[in-house]
């Protein structure tokens, strides 16, 4: 695995300044310190704002370059992205833009910009302080939800993010700082209690990207919820990237402070493995691995049951990448459990020339062997300190396809000899990595889970949307009709339930595995809101990388967009 992973995305450009009015449903404010200052401030709150409600609040710091005393200049990016009627409809939330004195900075910088001076037990410049004081005081006077405070700052704001969150470590949420840079040595304090998204240019020669890059390696080697984005061709203006990423606000409300670190990041030191044989089939024992936190005494453990690739023919349970991620997430509390199955295409090609009831049926050993461990793993769910109410299923390729359909076929779509599953029980949620299933109908209201899907527009062997296995011609015996990642999320939405659909535009079949090591954070995200805290959401995020899509589906969602959501 990389040391540090960075996501080279093309995105949306915003204009170069949005302009707010006068009449901007931001409200236009002053807040007297207790030292005489003023401090100009912007608040903008929730439509149909309720006190009897708790709400995020989101704190904005805005550049070097709106500094004045207009209480205006603050808002000239960034508050577009709150004001457009879609965010402001999914995430309501009370959102402050203080403004910081013409002739002072948020936190101390060199003069020429090149380095960052944290004096960590000095008293704040006095915008600081004063913007200290007005947090405080909004956190009392109004209808806010302490575990759900941000922050985001542009440039000297982004370097006032990290000043902040080494100064409260215990007190934000999430943070998204861009373009600027942290002190590295102050990580470990925060590291335990904030999720941060840092953004940078790679070609930044205002605020040199070393300054995100070090301080974001250093809290991933603590061990925390943190996720660094570089844009290759961007110099020091890579807020207007950052703020058209489609999955910033989603990522951002979605964090919770908790004094329970358990689901959210790293809690436990190690985690420890077992295998055991959980079927013989054929004289072939079947076996899984089981990934627990070390020296954990929680019996109820949202668990993942893990189903690996290779077309039916090949992978196996234990690649160096599956280790890692199940790992990962054991040391995070939960229990992740690799299963080997029976690979009945060995030998084999499961393309155009592999008749398509042969792959019909190949789809069914693979739902006997996951029902099997299932089974298993429901019935030494005291030992292995599973919650049978949220065991979800997931799948790379070939394991996608298996557990999709795990997921929605019923006994009668297979063989009367296959095991059967308890009445009662039904899968906590399933994550597919570049999968497909024969037929969306098979997805009712009654029988919907909560899914997160994967999947590259450009896949030339898994559609992404409707069309043939591998782009068979209908002449081909292997001609099968597969819905993909986009059309399993269409449905889901017509029928009202939940799903998380991330589109990888340009994306091919590479998808299948990326989420393992680069997009952990999305996953263990879904894991957490939509499995273990129940929440129904629907929410599609959109990835641009380069690529060449000689086959595939590129629908209007990966079309350029602006903030506001038009064409």
């Amino acid at each position: 695995m990389k040391p540090f992973l960075f996501l080279l995305l093309a995105s949306i450009a915003l204009p170069a300044q949005a302009q707010v009015q006068n009449n901007s449903p931001f409200e236009k404010r002053q807040f007297q310190a207790a030292d005489g200052g003023i401090l100009p401030y912007r608040i903008l709150y929730p439509k149909n704002y309720n006190r009897n409600k708790r709400y995020p609040l989101v704190l904005f710091l805005h550049a070097a370059g709106e500094r004045g005393t207009d209480n205006e200049a603050q808002l000239t990016y960034g508050a577009s992205l709150f004001l457009d009627s879609l965010n402001r409809r999914n995430y309501p939330a009370i959102v402050v833009f203080p403004q910081c004195e013409p002739d002072e900075y948020w936190t101390d910088l060199s003069p020429d910009g090149q380095s960052w001076r944290f004096p960590f037990n000095n008293t704040p410049n006095p915008s600081m302080q004063r913007t200290i004081a007005l947090l405080d005081k909004l956190q009392q006077g109004e209808a806010v939800d302490p575990r759900r405070v941000y922050l985001m700052g542009l440039s000297m704001g982004g370097f006032a993010v990290f000043d902040l969150l080494a100064r409260f470590p215990d007190r934000f949420a999430g943070a998204a700082p861009i373009a600027g840079g942290g002190q590295p040595l102050l990580a470990p304090l925060y590291a335990p209690n904030t999720s941060v998204w840092a953004f940078h240019g790679a070609k930044d020669d205002v605020v040199p990207p070393a300054l995100s890059r070090n301080v974001c390696e250093a809290l991933l080697r603590q061990g925390a919820d943190v996720k660094y984005t570089e844009y290759p061709a961007v110099k020091h203006e890579s807020w207007k990237p950052a703020l058209s990423e489609p999955a910033l606000l989603p990522w951002l409300f979605s964090k919770r402070r908790s004094t329970d670190k358990r689901y959210h990041r790293i809690a436990f030191g190690q985690a420890n493995k077992d295998t055991y044989i959980y079927a013989t089939k054929n004289g072939e024992s079947l076996a899984l691995d089981v990934y627990r936190p070390a020296g954990d005494t929680a019996r109820n453990r949202v668990t993942v049951l893990y189903v690996h690739g290779g077309g039916f023919s090949g992978g196996r349970r234990d690649e160096p990448f599956q280790v890692a991620f199940a790992e990962r997430l054991a040391r995070m509390g939960y229990v992740v459990v690799c299963m080997s199955y029976r690979l009945t295409m060995k030998g084999q090609s499961f393309s155009c020339d592999q008749p398509a009831a042969n792959k019909i049926k190949t789809f069914q050993a693979a739902v006997e062997d996951i029902r099997d461990a299932t089974i298993y793993l429901l019935s030494n769910r005291g030992k292995l300190g599973i919650d049978p109410g949220r065991l979800v299923l997931a799948g790379s390729s070939a394991g996608a396809e298996a557990v999709l359909h795990a997921a929605y076929w019923r006994d009668k779509d297979l063989l009367p000899t296959s095991p059967k599953l308890p009445q009662d029980f039904r899968y906590g949620g399933v994550i597919s990595m570049a999968g497909a299933i024969v037929d969306t109908s098979l997805i009712s209201r009654r029988r919907a889970i909560p899914t997160l899907l994967f999947h590259g527009t450009c896949d030339p062997l898994v559609p992404f949307a409707a069309a043939p296995h591998h782009y068979c011609q209908e002449t081909d015996p292997g001609f099968l009709p597969l819905y993909g990642g986009y059309t399993i999320a269409q449905r889901l939405r017509s029928i009202g339930m939940p799903f998380f659909l991330f589109t990888a535009c340009l994306g091919q079949h590479e998808w299948n595995s990326l989420p393992l090591t680069d997009y952990v954070g999305e996953i263990t995200n879904f894991l957490y809101e939509d499995v273990f805290l129940g929440n129904f959401r629907q929410i599609q995020i959109r990835h641009t990388q380069a690529g060449d899509c000689s086959r595939g589906a590129l629908p209007l969602e990966c079309e350029p967009r602006t903030v506001d959501g038009s064409q």
